[in-house]
């Protein structure tokens, strides 16, 4: 899963570094990497890395074994590894669970591709923060978040705040400008059984890296005043 993620991230231009992987609970695996468009990956690993600052994708691919194994054993399999208790007072064995009973809930999915998209902090520092310049980046954040989301199962727009003020807090009100902002969106992995459904996983994977490219070429436009 996670090279067919990495190979719709390259097909739609953009590379992959500091890969890391390890699980969040016994039953869950991720799998994250920093996305960059794939030319100024290549300035990043030339040792450039004063010259350049850019937008990047944290991309993490949450995948729940749980689902994993159950899609990939299906009614039968799972069966096996059940049995229904006898009843009380009856010394029989219990007998095996009957396959026919087994579904997976409906809103059970393999886990969660997640996509993160953030300017680098010194194009913060740099820009001019004014409620009316904080508000029209606001504005600008939810319009990016809209028209490359379409394809997303949900996107969500965060703005972090840091107080500024001179002298101490209580000899003048303080004012916020925005420290960190980001685009997330969050696409689910279907349950995947049989080659449509791994066709369709790498769908999923696809429109997640189409996402991702347009949103770093919008957010490098926010801040380049395009």
């Amino acid at each position: 899963m996670g090279a067919s993620l990495l190979e719709a991230l390259r097909q739609a231009g953009l590379g992959v570094r500091d890969l890391f992987e390890g699980r969040q609970e016994p039953l869950s695996w991720f799998f994250r990497g920093l996305a960059y468009d794939q030319s100024e990956l290549d300035i990043l690993e030339s040792g450039a890395v004063d010259i350049l600052h850019s937008p990047s994708a944290l991309v993490e691919l949450a995948v729940d074994e749980m689902a994993l194994a159950c899609a990939n054993l299906g009614p039968e399999g799972v069966a096996g590894y059940l049995a229904v208790p006898p009843a009380a007072g009856v010394e029989a064995p219990p007998d095996a669970v009957d396959p026919a009973g087994l579904l997976l809930a409906p809103d059970v999915r393999l886990g969660w591709m997640n996509l993160d998209v953030a300017p680098p902090a010194l194009w913060l520092e740099r820009r001019d923060s004014d409620p009316a310049s904080d508000e029209l980046l606001a504005s600008q954040l939810a319009r990016l978040a809209r028209e490359t989301g379409e394809d997303a199962d949900s996107v969500e727009v965060h703005i972090e705040g840091a107080l500024e003020t001179e002298g101490a807090w209580a000899e003048a009100p303080a004012g916020v400008r925005p420290a960190g902002v980001s685009v997330y969106f969050s696409f689910e992995l279907p349950r995947v059984t049989d080659e449509p459904g791994e066709r369709e996983l790498a769908h999923v994977f696809e429109r997640g890296a189409s996402t991702a490219s347009a949103a770093l070429e919008r957010m490098r436009s926010i801040f380049r005043g395009d």
